[in-house]
């Protein structure tokens, strides 16, 4: 890591909950061993004494072993270690001094050791309390060779996690590739199954579909290689989709476009407007004798964007369940971590609405 990647991993630390409660248990365990062995705490210092220890132990000591100075999540060993000595060290040392005795008292009684503490007698100038105790240096070695231990195994506990992250994610995002590859052959077979009408019927109009179904094919496999495209792509997409399917159902299919072309920008998951697209087509304006309106719509807030696409026709027919199109998409939305209500599917009067709301950044980090 970096010197910034490593504070915010610090950073980090300091909000987990599980370092809190780690620091909590040993500063109430070391007070209670203290009063059991007849010692209670006295001053501040002496209170706070094994909290601030606890903190920083868990949060400055994985710092020197996570400190590479380049991408790797470790440094290596060598330079770690040669990293974490002085760096714990110095705050063990800081630490020991501000809380040990920062003025020797003089004659009478000494009510608490720490620098807080009510002082009798006239002081003298400030001496070390290592001088004083030699047993304050064992007791620092001893601090730095745990310190030293505990940072690496907690920079080796956090690398490990942070790859097990990565691994998951990199997993869900082969799933989610391989539903998308899954979306070519659904929207190809429906589009041929379509065009095996004109073939005797219309064979002119049937040769114009074959150069729209050759131009969606071109489409279908510059998308399947992205993990995110432009909306002005995927909209693309859906133009050469219409295209096809207005040669086939001709004056039966009305497309009316409510586009906010601000947003064109924006990258979302690819063959996410599509399967919304083929759904009202193949669902609800083919088979319907007089076809029926298609609506699509694109809209923005802060931090959200949401593609909408309505249409007349048949109703919606709650019986027969979702179709490959629309299952794909629900099981890729859930892969990239968006809950279940980012797609929404229902009928309102003479429409049929299928909306899908999806951050502005195309997808969770």
């Amino acid at each position: 890591m970096r010197a910034h990647d490593t504070g915010q991993a610090a950073w980090h630390r300091i909000r987990r909950p599980g370092t809190w409660g780690a620091v909590l248990v040993f500063g109430l365990l070391w007070g209670l061993g203290r009063w059991v062995l007849g010692f209670p705490s006295r001053s501040p210092e002496e209170l706070a004494g094994p909290f601030l220890w606890a903190l920083l132990f868990m949060v400055a000591t994985p710092m020197p072993w996570q400190w590479s100075g380049d991408g790797a999540p470790m440094a290596r060993p060598l330079r770690g270690f040669l990293q974490a000595l002085p760096w714990n060290a110095a705050w063990i040392l800081g630490l020991g001094l501000f809380l040990g005795p920062g003025l020797h008292p003089g004659p009478g009684p000494h009510p608490g050791p720490g620098w807080m503490g009510r002082i009798q007698g006239p002081p003298v100038p400030f001496r070390p309390p290592v001088r004083h105790h030699p047993r304050f240096a064992l007791m620092g070695f001893a601090n730095l060779a745990v310190a030293v231990l505990l940072g690496w195994i907690l920079a080796e506990k956090e690398r490990a996690e942070a790859l097990a992250r990565e691994s998951r994610r990199a997993a869900s995002r082969a799933q989610a590739r391989a539903l998308q590859a899954q979306m070519d052959p659904h929207v190809l077979f429906n589009a041929l199954g379509g065009l095996t009408e004109l073939v005797r019927e219309d064979p002119e109009a049937a040769e114009r579909a074959l150069v729209s179904l050759a131009d969606l094919l071109r489409g279908l496999l510059d998308l399947g290689a992205q993990a995110t495209v432009p909306l002005a792509q995927e909209r693309a997409l859906v133009e050469r989709y219409l295209a096809l399917e207005s040669i086939r159902l001709g004056r039966r299919l009305r497309v009316d476009w409510s586009w906010d072309p601000s947003l064109e920008g924006k990258e979302v998951p690819p063959l996410v407007l599509q399967p919304l697209v083929e759904n009202a087509i193949k669902h609800g304006i083919a088979p319907s004798r007089e076809g029926g309106e298609l609506h699509i719509a694109l809209q923005g807030g802060a931090d959200w964007l949401e593609l909408g696409v309505s249409n007349t026709g048949l109703p919606l027919d709650a019986a027969a369940g979702e179709g490959v199109g629309l299952r794909n998409l629900r099981e890729r939305l859930a892969l990239l971590g968006l809950p279940p209500d980012a797609f929404r599917l229902a009928r309102e009067g003479a429409w049929t609405r299928a909306a899908l709301r999806l951050p502005r950044s195309g997808g969770p980090a």
